[in-house]
C-alpha cells in the first residue's frame, strides 16, 4: 500500500472529504487528488498537517499495515470513589476483530 492509498483509506474512515483536506492544507483539490492517486509526490512540509488532520501518527501514513492495538492495565485506588475508564475508537472491522481477539486471549490466559 502506498501513501496515496493510505491517505484515501484513512481520510474516508475519519469522514473528511478531499475538498476539506485540500482546504485544510491550503492546496487545490486537484493537487490533493493527485496525491491520493499517486500521480504526484507530497511535499514533506504537508506530511505533519496531513497526520494532524487525519488524527494519525506520521508513520501511519506510510505504514503497510494498520497500527497494532495494545491494552495496558493499570489499577489505581481512587479515594474519591471515582471510576477509571477508557475510550477506544475503532474505525474499521479489522480493528474491532483485532481488539476482540486481544480481549479473548487476555481472559483465556487468566483462567
Amino acid at each position: 500500500m502506498n501513501i496515496g492509498n493510505n491517505l484515501r483509506s484513512i481520510r474516508t474512515k475519519v469522514n473528511v472529504s478531499q475538498q476539506e483536506a485540500a482546504d485544510y492544507l491550503g492546496v487545490d483539490r486537484k493537487t490533493y487528488v493527485s496525491w491520493e492517486a499517486g500521480t504526484a509526490d507530497i511535499k514533506s512540509s504537508y506530511i505533519p498537517k496531513l497526520a494532524e488532520l487525519l488524527h494519525v501518527e506520521i508513520n501511519d501514513l506510510f505504514s503497510e499495515k494498520p497500527r497494532d492495538i495494545i491494552i495496558n492495565q493499570h489499577y489505581t485506588e481512587n479515594k474519591d470513589n471515582s471510576i477509571n475508564g477508557i475510550v477506544v475508537l475503532l474505525t474499521d472491522k479489522e480493528a474491532v476483530n483485532q481488539l476482540a481477539e486481544i480481549i479473548k486471549n487476555k481472559f483465556e490466559n487468566k483462567e
